[in-house]
């Protein structure tokens, strides 16, 4: 599912607002999303296991078996919110490489628009990282194909602009450099002014490095 602009959909994954509340009364049209971006904020802050389908009911004022007229189990609920954080991760990826730049200027707006989903997805992004490890081998698979593709892409431009380096370095490099940017962008700073320019110079330094 894609908004007007081509960009996967931002799901509100900030606190679901208790049951009975006038907020949670101005419900969206799709209960779907309703779900799903409560679910990401139960996955996060309590994790995956820790988090029942009556708990995700509850925080959106319905019974927990009516969860599943939308997803069919828990692990359902999960997959979906991890196929959401790889589109907007390759959606901003896409949007880097729109205009040809040099290898230099690519891998730069690759980590920008990386910081900025980490910082403004901090839940979903975080709940990607830290709970795909519960899927079933044969659903985990398909997903860690999309995170190779994406770390594969910026493997290439890092190689273009920095060609002395080895393939396994450069892949060391891109591993770290994520990590590092996950990390800074999912502490629980929210979007602090000037956090990302801080990130993306902390990442660029990073992946510069001499090794």
């Amino acid at each position: 599912m894609t908004d007007a602009a081509g960009a996967p959909p931002s799901i509100d994954a900030t606190s679901p607002a208790p049951a009975g509340t006038a907020q949670s009364a101005r419900r969206p049209s799709n209960r779907r999303d309703l779900i799903l971006g409560a679910a990401i904020h139960l996955f996060h802050e309590r994790g995956y296991h820790a988090t029942g389908v009556d708990d995700i009911g509850e925080a959106v004022d319905v019974s927990g078996p009516a969860i599943y007229r939308h997803f069919a189990s828990k692990e359902d609920i999960l997959v979906e919110a991890i196929r959401l954080a790889a589109d907007q991760v390759h959606a901003a990826n896409e949007s880097a490489r729109a205009e040809e730049i040099s290898p230099g200027a690519l891998m730069e707006k690759y980590v920008r628009a990386f910081a900025r989903v980490a910082i403004d997805e901090a839940a979903l992004i975080t709940v990607w990282v830290s709970e795909v490890r519960h899927l079933a081998p044969g659903r985990r698979s398909p997903m860690t194909r999309r995170i190779r593709s994406w770390t594969e892409e910026w493997l290439y431009v890092l190689i273009q602009w920095r060609p002395e380096l080895h393939e396994e370095q450069a892949r060391l490099l891109v591993s770290g450099t994520i990590g590092l940017i996950t990390t800074a962008a999912t502490a629980g700073a929210g979007r602090a002014d000037g956090l990302e320019d801080q990130i993306t110079s902390m990442a660029l330094a990073a992946l510069d490095a001499p090794i």
